[in-house]
């Protein structure tokens, strides 16, 4: 009799050990997506979760876009998202400059590492911006004179709010790395999706009993 190509999966030593270290890594980011960021209303982040309208449908969106790190504002309310636009930028910049097209082609090897070290390097501005205006677009939608933060690079509030972002691009970086580890140690090549996967199931039980 044949076993059962479920059964192979676990039998298999090296593969179950893949699968393993792939759920624990991801467990880990879901513990993480519960680490609050500093100086954050949280009065102000619940109100826009629970309102309705334009305001309360798009933090909905967001919300459910990034495995629901937006409704407590986590260090991982940004996702890994910064660095897939980085990802997106070089492969964009690629075919349109001939000295890095030929880098790619001469050495595909050399020109992977290359492009997944200045995909790093890109992704902390990327996700400096995205954290200015992630806050930018809540502190609007919040309007009636309230705020999710006192968001200023001026004054008593500069520290404050470096700490934010820093705590936000920090986040982000924490998911990159637990993405290239799941790439490397678990399921080969998978670490970002399944990070990105794995926050939008997470919401599914909410999403069911909202519905």
């Amino acid at each position: 009799m044949k076993r059962s190509g479920w059964r192979y999966l676990w039998k298999s030593e090296d593969i179950r050990k893949k699968l393993l270290i792939t759920l624990g890594l991801l467990i880990l980011y879901r513990l993480a997506a519960n680490v609050p960021v500093p100086g954050i209303d949280r009065g102000v982040i619940q109100a826009l979760a629970q309102g309705g309208g334009a305001a309360g449908n798009l933090f909905g969106l967001l919300d459910l876009l990034s495995g629901g790190t937006v409704s407590n504002f986590s260090i991982l309310a940004m996702g890994v998202y910064p660095y897939i636009t980085a990802q997106i930028i070089l492969q964009l910049l690629i075919p349109i400059i001939p000295a890095l097209e030929q880098k790619m082609k001469e050495n595909p090897r050399e020109g992977r590492a290359w492009m997944e070290r200045w995909t790093i390097i890109i992704t902390v501005p990327m996700a400096t911006l995205s954290a200015v205006g992630q806050i930018n677009i809540f502190n609007s939608l919040a309007g009636g004179g309230q705020s999710v933060m006192n968001f200023s690079f001026s004054g008593a509030a500069l520290l404050p709010t470096l700490a934010t972002i820093t705590s936000m691009v920090a986040g982000t970086m924490f998911g990159v790395w637990l993405g290239q580890l799941i790439s490397e140690y678990g399921i080969p090549n998978q670490g970002l999706s399944l990070i990105i996967f794995a926050g939008i199931v997470s919401q599914i039980p909410n999403s069911l009993g909202g519905l």
